[in-house]
C-alpha cells in the first residue's frame, strides 16, 4: 500500500511539474504567435491608438526614425518617472508596429558625458536637474527623416500624459508634412503677444492657443483695414474680435466664402482681455462690421447681452485673496453641453467660457445652424453693462428670467450662400475669452522652460476647429486622451504614509543642507575676493563639505528607503499576478483528484 501511495504522490508531483512547464510553454508560444494582438479593457481605451494616430503612422513615404532618450541610470531613484518612461516606450512600440515599417524606434540611455548625451543635447533635448540630488535627466524624443529634417519633444512631462499620444503624432505629422496649411488671421486682440516698448511695458507673450496653432499651421496675419482680397493660399480664415474691418475686407470675406472658403469666427460681447470701456467698444465695432454677413447667413447675435447660467457657474475669486464663489458669467461646460455628433467636440470633456454671448437662427436662413456648445436649461441673459457694474456675482441672478430653451453658444453653419456656389463651412463662437490662458491652462516656470498644465479642453477645441476646417482632421481624434495613470490605492497610501513619516526629517535636513551650502558659498566668495585662507577657514570649509555630503547621503537614503518599500509591494503584486493562475490550476487539480478518490472509495 505504501508503494501504491508513493507512486500516486510521484505521479501527482510529475503532473504538476508538467502542467507548470506546459503553462510556461503556452505563454511563450502565445507571446510569439500573438505578438501585437491586444485587448484593451481599460475604461477609456488608453492603450488603443486613436484612428488619427494610425493614419499618421502609416502616412510617411519615407521612413521616420524616432529616438527616445531616457537617462535610466540617473532616474534610478525616481520610480514615478521610470513608470512614465515605460508608458512612453509602450506607446512608441505600438506606433512603430502599426506603421508597418514607416516608423522605426530606437531607445537610448544617454549616460553623463557620453556621446549619446552629446547627440541628445545637440538635437535640442533638455537635461533637467530632477530628484533630491539634482541629477541631470534627459527624457525626450527626437524624430528625423531624409527630407524635412528634425523634430523633437525636448522633455516628456509626466503631467502631460493626457497629451502624450497627440504630441507623438504631431511630431510625426510635422516630419511628413513639409508645407503646413495657411491660416489667415484678423484679430483685434493681442493673441500673438505684444512687443516690449521699454522697461515700463515689457511686452506680452502670445496666447498658448496661438503658440500651438503656429506649431501646426502657417499663420498669416491680415490687416482688416486695408484688405481687399483673401490670398489664394489661405485655407482657413480666422477672425478673432475683428473690430477694425473695412468695407473691402467684408467684401473679401464674402467672396472667400462664395468660392468655398472656410471661416472660424470668435466674437465676444465682452472680451475681458481688454479694459472694460475698450471691450464694449470692440464688441460694438465688430458687430457693426459683420452685421451684413450675419444677415446673409440668417443668424442673429446681440453684442449687448451676456448669457448667465447658475447651473454651470464656476467658482472664481472676485478679487485677490477673496474666497472663491460661483460666478454665473463664468461657465464650465461639460459633456452634456457639448455636441456628441460633431468631430470638433465629440472627444472633449470640458470647456470654460466667460461673459459669452449666443446665436440664434433667423427665419428664411440660407445656412443650417448646428449647435456645438449650449447652455443648460436654467440660463438667461443680461446686459453687458449690468455685468460690468455688478461686483457681486450672485447679485447678477436677481430677477434673472431663464430662457425657454438652451442658448447656442457656438455653432457650425453649413450650406451654399448662393445658388451654384460651393458649400461654405463656418464655425461661430460667441466668446474670445476661452482662447486666453486663464480659462484653461496653467503656465509654470521650470528651469528656464515654461510647462503647460491644461485643466480644460479649450485649446483642444480651438485646434479642432482649425484642423477640421482645413481638412486635416487626423489629429482631432487624438487630443485629450485619458491619462493612463491608475495608481493602486495601497501604493498611494504607502507613499503618503512614508512621506508623512519622513517629512519633518527631510525638511530639517534640507534646511541644514541650505545652511551648509550658503556657508560654502560665503567661504568661496572670500577666496575669490582675495581674502586670507588660513587653517581656520580651510577647516571650516572641509567641515561644511563633509556636512553637505552627509546630509545628501541621508536624503538619498530616505528616498531609497521609500523606493524600496514601493518596489517591494509592486514585486509582491506582480508575483501574485504571475503565479496566481498556475496556483489556481494546481489547487483545482488536487481537488479534482481528491474528489475522484473519494468517489472511488465510496463506490461499493
Amino acid at each position: 500500500m505504501r508503494v501504491v501511495a508513493s507512486t500516486r504522490v510521484l505521479r501527482l508531483v510529475l503532473a504538476l511539474l508538467a502542467l507548470a512547464v506546459l503553462y510556461v510553454a503556452v505563454v511563450q508560444i502565445g507571446t510569439r504567435l500573438l505578438d501585437g494582438v491586444q485587448i484593451d479593457l481599460t475604461q477609456d481605451h488608453i492603450y488603443t491608438l486613436a484612428p488619427g494616430t494610425r493614419d499618421i503612422a502609416r502616412s510617411p513615404r519615407e521612413p521616420v526614425q524616432l529616438t527616445l532618450y531616457f537617462s535610466r541610470h540617473s532616474a534610478r531613484d525616481l520610480p514615478q518617472l521610470r513608470a512614465y518612461a515605460q508608458r512612453v516606450q509602450t506607446l512608441l512600440r505600438e506606433v512603430a508596429r502599426v506603421s508597418q515599417g514607416s516608423v522605426r524606434l530606437a531607445l537610448v540611455d544617454p549616460r553623463p558625458y557620453s556621446a549619446a548625451e552629446d547627440r541628445a543635447l545637440a538635437a535640442g533635448l533638455s537635461a533637467l536637474p530632477v530628484g533630491p540630488e539634482g541629477q541631470r535627466v534627459i527624457f525626450g524624443l527626437v524624430g528625423t527623416n531624409a527630407t524635412t529634417g528634425i523634430a523633437d519633444i525636448p522633455f516628456l512631462q509626466p503631467d502631460k500624459e493626457a497629451f502624450l499620444e497627440y504630441d507623438v503624432a504631431r511630431l510625426i505629422h510635422e516630419l511628413v508634412t513639409p508645407q503646413r496649411p495657411v491660416v489667415g488671421l484678423i484679430s483685434g486682440l493681442p493673441v500673438e503677444g505684444e512687443p516690449a516698448t521699454g522697461m515700463a511695458a515689457p511686452g506680452l507673450p502670445p496666447w498658448t492657443t496661438f503658440q500651438q496653432l503656429g506649431q501646426l499651421f502657417r499663420v498669416q496675419p491680415l490687416d482688416g483695414r486695408t484688405l481687399t482680397a483673401i490670398p489664394a493660399d489661405v485655407r482657413v480664415l480666422l477672425l478673432v474680435q475683428p473690430d477694425m474691418l473695412g468695407a473691402g475686407a467684408v467684401q473679401a470675406i464674402r467672396a472667400f466664402l462664395l468660392r468655398g472658403g472656410h471661416l472660424a469666427l470668435f466674437i465676444d460681447p465682452d472680451p475681458e482681455t481688454l479694459p472694460p470701456a475698450q471691450a464694449v467698444a470692440s464688441a460694438q465695432a465688430s458687430w457693426r462690421a459683420l452685421r451684413p454677413l450675419f444677415a446673409e447667413w440668417g443668424v442673429s447675435f446681440d453684442p449687448d447681452r451676456v448669457v448667465l447660467d447658475p447651473t454651470l457657474a464656476r467658482s472664481v475669486s472676485p478679487q485677490a485673496g477673496a474666497a472663491p464663489e460661483p460666478d454665473p458669467a463664468v461657465l464650465g461646460l461639460g459633456r452634456a453641453e457639448l455636441s456628441h455628433d460633431d468631430v470638433i467636440t465629440a472627444g472633449l470633456r470640458s470647456i470654460n467660457v466667460s461673459t459669452i454671448g449666443s446665436f440664434e437662427q433667423t427665419e428664411h436662413a440660407r445656412l443650417r445652424l448646428v449647435p456645438l456648445l449650449q447652455s443648460s436649461g436654467d440660463a438667461g441673459n443680461v446686459s453687458v453693462q449690468r455685468v460690468l457694474d455688478t461686483p457681486d456675482p450672485q447679485a447678477l441672478l436677481d430677477n434673472l428670467r431663464p430662457a425657454r430653451g438652451r442658448y447656442v453658444l457656438a455653432a457650425r453653419l453649413t450650406g451654399a450662400l448662393a445658388p451654384g456656389a460651393q458649400q461654405a463651412d463656418i464655425v461661430l463662437v460667441a466668446d474670445t475669452d476661452l482662447l486666453s490662458d486663464r480659462l484653461w491652462v496653467q503656465l509654470l516656470p521650470f528651469f528656464g522652460q515654461t510647462l503647460t498644465s491644461p485643466f480644460a479642453n479649450n485649446g483642444d477645441f480651438f485646434l479642432n476647429v482649425i484642423d477640421n476646417l482645413s481638412g486635416s482632421s487626423a489629429l482631432i481624434s487624438i487630443r485629450g486622451r485619458a491619462v493612463a495613470a491608475r495608481p493602486f490605492t495601497r501604493l498611494r497610501a504607502l507613499r503618503a504614509e512614508a512621506e508623512q513619516a519622513f517629512r519633518e526629517r527631510r525638511l530639517a535636513l534640507q534646511q541644514q543642507l541650505d545652511a551648509a551650502e550658503q556657508r560654502l558659498l560665503e567661504i568661496e566668495q572670500v577666496r575669490s575676493a582675495g581674502g586670507t585662507s588660513d587653517r581656520l577657514h580651510e577647516a571650516e570649509y572641509h567641515a561644511a563639505s563633509e556636512k553637505r555630503r552627509d546630509i545628501r547621503n541621508e536624503l538619498r537614503r530616505i528616498e531609497r528607503h521609500l523606493d524600496t518599500r514601493i518596489l517591494s509591494l509592486q514585486w509582491r503584486i506582480e508575483t501574485l499576478d504571475i503565479f496566481l493562475l498556475p496556483a489556481l490550476i494546481a489547487v483545482f487539480g488536487l481537488l479534482l483528484m481528491a474528489w475522484r478518490r473519494w468517489r472511488g472509495s465510496a463506490t461499493p
